[in-house]
């Protein structure tokens, strides 16, 4: 488990902006997109919060959701890989 220093929340309407129909959203891309940063040199957990409109079908993986969040990807046509 990686302790909560490690980690990097991120909001549906940054995905909404930055996201293709179809893209694989998780860590490691989201590193490569500059939308979160390394912390203290290692990958952090991604948890995604609801805020914000998505309308975008993703596939999102190694990333904890909110429930709001989780909801609004699956209605998009998107899903979530545990």
């Amino acid at each position: 488990m990686i302790a909560d220093d490690f980690s990097a929340v991120i909001n549906l309407d940054i995905l909404e902006k930055t996201s293709k129909v179809g893209e694989i959203i998780n860590p490691e891309n989201l590193l490569k997109k500059g939308l979160i940063s390394r912390i203290k040199g290692r990958t952090p957990q991604v948890k995604i919060l609801g805020v914000g409109k998505l309308t975008k079908e993703l596939v999102v993986e190694n990333c904890r959701t909110s429930e709001s969040a989780k909801k609004a990807i699956e209605k998009a046509g998107g899903r979530i890989n545990e």
